[in-house]
């Protein structure tokens, strides 16, 4: 019976000598995603503060940027006010991350989620050198151009 014993030992040892090792990987880890930058509590609170504003259609002006104060009309400002007041009140404010335009390098944006009560909205907000709202605007995705799809061809299986 000790024969047996030593025997099944042995080749148990052999086994476990043969089988892989459980921390060898066949393949690197994944490489994590990058994460943005924390969100600036200043900007943060600029972006909480606008996006309640325009809610409300009641906007300071004097926040904005020169060239922007002629797209600030009253009926922009009220149609949008209208649209922003159908998601209900403002429960959070979500940094996404930084925006960048190559077309104006000089601008810094950024993106947040306004999460309301009756549904959520991104809200991107472009600051000039000097701390003026250069470009703000609502957008329901996070898309940063407008796509027309167009249908896809049939696959070769389905003619």
């Amino acid at each position: 019976m000790v024969k047996y014993l030593v025997a099944f030992a042995a080749a148990a040892a052999l086994v476990l000598a043969a089988s892989p090792a459980t921390s060898a990987r066949p393949h690197p880890s994944p490489t994590p995603s990058p994460t943005p930058p924390p969100a600036d509590p200043a900007i943060t609170a600029l972006a909480r503060q606008q996006f309640v504003q325009w809610q409300a259609g009641v906007v300071n002006r004097k926040l904005y940027d020169a060239e922007v104060l002629p797209q600030l009309t009253d009926t922009k400002i009220a149609q949008t006010s209208q649209l922003l007041g159908q998601l209900g009140a403002l429960d959070a404010t979500v940094y996404v991350g930084p925006w960048f335009n190559p077309d104006h390098p000089q601008l810094h944006g950024y993106i947040y989620q306004m999460r309301c009560t009756q549904g959520n909205v991104y809200l991107w907000l472009a600051l000039d050198p000097t701390g003026k709202i250069a470009n703000i605007f609502f957008k329901n995705r996070l898309d940063v151009e407008t796509v027309t799809p167009t249908p896809s061809e049939t696959p070769p299986d389905q003619l």
